[in-house]
């Protein structure tokens, strides 16, 4: 129903069946709406019929939707010069020529007429301009949806390899931990895969979801690295956009965590208060010829853009770096 309400097959009749009645009803000789006052109102259409048609298939294709203002502007003087001899001609040369009982003369003043024109040419471009400037949005709004949909789903590949290698390792040494290593995977992975379409998610379970990831890497850290996870607030009743945290946290670890892994740290805080706010403090490892002035890479490019489209005006976000440290600032307003 919804889409035969949006088509112009459906539109463009209910459109003139409307306007016929109006134009008869204006021009009506009595309190009556007679069917003389139909067919009077049938001929004062055949020039709006030009009019409109010439505007929306001609000027408006050709002028107005590729920026040529000024020529649109100039042309409407003599759309409505054409306009108004096609009204003098229906009524002095069509209507004579047809076998009707009636008889009728264009009694309207060309200042009425004028008006009339003006009224239709104005109501139809502003009609096609707002259809325009909807199916503008809609498109931009579905353009957006994609993005976010394939930035939530820039799960790095080398995160997957190094687990499967975790567990690999723990299976030779028929680890009592393989069992709950594969569990914490298989309930990321299905997260992450499965659970976040809703644009907003509870934030107890992104937590769960981050705790999960860094127990997995965890796995592979030797003894002397220290990995802290602090939370403050009550995370009941609080939403956030799906995956936001993550490519944060596993920014830390992917190079935070890359030499000297007996000195290594990441220390992660998260408090819930009127917002949220987000903290990661990590070493800063040592930066190879590929990430010379790209550090963070393409984690901290998806935040960022994902932040300007769902937080647009409502968000703060800080990366600061030392000589040997690495820390990025996340509040939710």
């Amino acid at each position: 129903m919804i889409k035969l309400i949006n088509s112009k097959w459906f539109q463009h009749p209910v459109f003139w069946i409307l306007s016929i009645y109006a134009i008869g009803n204006y021009f009506s000789i009595s309190s009556v709406f007679k069917f003389i006052d139909v067919f009077y109102a049938l001929l004062f259409h055949v020039p709006l019929f030009f009019l409109v048609y010439f505007n929306l298939r001609v000027l408006i294709p050709r002028f107005l939707d590729q920026g040529k203002y000024l020529l649109y502007f100039l042309s409407i003087p003599l759309l409505l010069l054409a306009t108004y001899v096609i009204h003098e001609l229906t009524f002095e040369v069509m209507f004579p020529l047809l076998d009707s009982e009636f008889y009728m003369v264009s009694f309207t003043e060309w200042q009425v007429l004028l008006s009339i024109f003006l009224i239709y040419l104005i109501l139809t471009t502003l009609i096609k301009l707002s259809k325009s400037w909807y199916t503008l949005q809609q498109v931009e709004k579905e353009k957006l949806s994609l993005e976010l949909n394939s930035l939530k789903t820039q799960i790095n590949p080398h995160f997957l390899f190094n687990s499967l290698n975790s567990i690999y390792s723990q299976a030779l040494a028929k680890s009592d931990q393989t069992s709950e290593t594969v569990l914490e995977l298989s309930n990321l992975l299905r997260y992450m895969l499965y659970e976040v379409e809703e644009d907003k998610v509870p934030l107890i379970k992104e937590v769960e979801m981050l705790e999960n990831y860094i127990e997995l890497q965890k796995l592979r850290l030797e003894e002397g690295s220290k990995v802290g996870f602090t939370i403050e607030g009550d995370l009941d009743r609080v939403v956030i956009a799906p995956l936001l945290l993550f490519p944060l946290v596993e920014n830390a670890f992917k190079h935070g965590m890359k030499d000297d892994s007996k000195h290594a740290f990441i220390e992660i805080k998260l408090k819930v208060d009127t917002g949220i706010s987000f903290s990661i403090r990590n070493k800063l490892g040592q930066i190879d010829d590929m990430e010379k002035g790209k550090y963070g890479g393409i984690g901290l490019e998806n935040v960022k853009r994902r932040l300007e489209l769902i937080y647009p005006k409502s968000h703060e976000f800080e990366i600061l770096k030392t000589k040997s440290e690495f820390r990025v600032n996340l509040t939710l307003i």
